[in-house]
């Protein structure tokens, strides 16, 4: 009969042959990485709170941790999402605009090359303000001539003179122009210079004739005289600022109204912002909501591949998903099943 004390020489040599071969595979490669017991997002504040919520019921309903969430904005999501692969750097980033092509060079660089945009929705571009504060018939032009830096004035550019919104039209509020809005790193920031001041700017009589170099510059420039404060990345604090301050309006993603109901929306052109004028483009400002997942992170992040397919569900982000009780509006049955199809493009797991 075989020892005791053999029995345990065999096991210890068993194991100790084990444990050489583990250290020379491929699992022993992760493990020395330092594989990420989480999954981590970061990006666009207008994504957070639907992202996180995602994160507790994923948590919750399986057997992975729940995933960790920031709101670093668009940009500074794409910043630490394109710093490279392994441990320490980002599994998806939250999107609410593309990728632009220095961000998509800065992740070829670092070797984040397989990081496909996924989308989830589209959402809307608000000018909000508290309820009981009046109401603001706005036009693009409107918002171009309160927030930039300079407008023409009898034919030539000058330092923006408008202090309040009734100096630019009689039908407006008789109260000083105080907008908050989200700082340069946010992809609402973006939709703000680009669909807003660029497309209003262009569009004017007035900035047609002249010279192009000054035109561009002017349009793609907010005034800094206090009239726009950046308010940070949250969007829950603009919006407490905006329920405290019924004079000011704020630059938000439509989802707060969901959010918060003692805040409204000011028309655009006309339209106010609905999930049916959101989805069909008659409001002025809207755009697609967007996921980045980090292909090389599908095989050592626990859970990564699940929680994709997960957000992607129609439980998720179809037409009766539970995200549209947060403000998302959901992508069409065909474009919905193309982002499922390219997730599954990506790796194992989705």
């Amino acid at each position: 009969m075989m020892s005791a004390a053999f029995s345990r020489r065999a096991l210890l040599r068993a194991a100790l042959s084990l444990s050489g071969l583990l250290a020379l595979s491929p699992l022993a490669e992760l493990r020395a990485e330092g594989p990420q017991q989480a999954i981590r997002i970061v990006g666009s504040s207008t994504l957070y709170t639907m992202t996180s919520d995602v994160a507790e019921l994923f948590g919750k309903g399986t057997r992975y941790p729940a995933p960790v969430v920031e709101s670093t904005g668009t940009g500074g999501g794409f910043k630490l999402f394109c710093a490279g692969n392994g441990a320490g750097t980002p599994d998806i980033a939250m999107a609410s605009r593309p990728m632009t092509e220095g961000e998509r060079q800065q992740c070829d660089s670092a070797g984040v090359t397989a990081a496909e945009a996924l989308p989830l929705g589209t959402g809307g571009v608000i000018v909000a303000m508290a309820a009981d504060a009046p109401s603001y018939p706005l036009s693009l032009r409107h918002l171009w001539l309160a927030l930039a830096a300079k407008v023409p004035v009898d034919g030539k550019l000058v330092t923006n003179p408008y202090r309040t919104w009734r100096s630019i039209d009689p039908a407006l509020p008789d109260l000083p122009i105080q907008v908050y809005g989200p700082p340069p790193t946010s992809g609402t920031h973006d939709a703000l210079l680009g669909m807003i001041l660029d497309v209003a700017c262009h569009e004017d009589p007035a900035m047609v004739g002249l010279p192009l170099r000054e035109r561009l510059d002017a349009c793609e420039r907010l005034r800094e005289d206090g009239a726009y404060i950046h308010a940070g990345e949250s969007d829950e604090m603009l919006s407490r600022r905006l329920l405290s301050n019924p004079k000011a309006v704020g630059i938000v993603g439509h989802q707060v109204l969901d959010q918060h109901r003692g805040l409204k929306a000011a028309t655009l052109n006309g339209v106010a912002p609905t999930a049916a004028t959101v989805q069909d483009r008659s409001y002025p400002l809207v755009r697609t909501l967007y996921l980045y997942v980090k292909a090389a992170h599908l095989p050592r992040t626990p859970g990564l591949g699940r929680f994709v397919s997960t957000y992607l569900s129609n439980g998720m982000i179809g037409p009766d998903g539970r995200l549209t009780s947060l403000g998302l509006v959901p992508l069409g049955d065909s474009a919905r099943q193309a982002a499922i199809e390219r997730a599954r493009t990506l790796g194992p797991g989705i």
